[in-house]
């Protein structure tokens, strides 16, 4: 971890301040996640899209105890702000894609009327996020993760079934092109309206994880500034693969960290998550 960390100060001046994007953070800034966008456009093999019971301590991306509406979101949303104040984060990650679920704009929207100065944040696939940057440009969110576990059209064609987009279902090789060059002009177009962008890849032991170092040197490219790559959890068609070591994960990582900052730390949290994510409070 030492070594992560030694990469990392090369990238120290340009962090945000978000808990999901600077490791410093983790432990003192809270933030939100409101459950509002249920419907997703791709079909990731690892990714399970449930409610949970309110009991359940489960704790994966795909998760939620219930998905609000836009109303209720805001309701939630004034709890949590009168809780832990304005020094805070509120996101829209799931528990499908929020760039495929209207209510994630109303939501948002919401949120800016009554609490203008307030930081928000958005997880998506990218695969609907060039036709919505304008958008989001525009509700004033700074934070963006993008979810990317390939940038060569043969290795995600085995990641993901399928990709849903204009009333078409693609699938193999050519929905993987599709996903792809939508999240690279994407991430082009939020980087230039000064966005804080962090990429968020999945280790797929034999899939991808010969992949992850190319992956960080392309986003690097187009001006990113954090990337955050996290272990398998075996879940849906993956269930079988066998979670990467911790050793392993940490050799990517420091191979990662010559071209981006690399958030170590991810929780891999829940799409209700609540609280400060290194700390006691979450939800998780």
């Amino acid at each position: 971890m030492n070594l992560i960390l030694k990469e990392n100060e090369l990238f120290a001046n340009v962090l945000p301040e978000h808990p999901c994007m600077n490791l410093d953070l983790q432990n003192s800034i809270p933030r939100l996640h409101l459950p509002v966008a249920y419907k997703c456009n791709i079909q990731c093999n690892y990714c399970e899209r449930y409610i949970c019971s309110p009991e359940s301590s489960e704790n994966y991306p795909g998760i939620t105890a219930e998905v609000l509406s836009p109303l209720q979101a805001l309701f939630k949303a004034n709890i949590f702000i009168n809780k832990w104040g304005m020094n805070s984060v509120i996101g829209i990650s799931g528990p499908g894609d929020p760039l495929a679920n209207r209510e994630t704009f109303e939501t948002f929207k919401l949120i800016r009327q009554n609490y203008p100065l307030i930081k928000l944040c958005l997880c998506t696939n990218g695969l609907n996020l060039p036709e919505y940057i304008d958008v989001i440009k525009g509700l004033g969110i700074e934070f963006l993760s993008v979810s990317v576990n390939a940038i060569n059209p043969l290795i995600l064609a085995k990641i993901n079934s399928y990709v849903r987009k204009d009333g078409f279902t693609y699938t193999g090789q050519q929905g993987a092109e599709i996903l792809i060059k939508n999240q690279l002009i994407g991430v082009k177009a939020a980087i230039e309206y000064n966005l804080h962008v962090k990429i968020n890849t999945v280790v797929i032991p034999e899939i991808n994880d010969f992949h992850i170092r190319m992956i960080s040197q392309r986003f690097a490219s187009l001006g990113c500034s954090t990337h955050n790559i996290m272990p398998l959890i075996p879940r849906g068609r993956f269930k079988q693969i066998q979670r990467p070591s911790i050793s392993y994960m940490r050799l990517l990582q420091k191979e990662s960290g010559k071209y981006l900052y690399i958030f170590s730390k991810c929780r891999q949290c829940r799409a209700d998550a609540e609280g400060i994510p290194g700390g006691e409070g979450c939800c998780e």
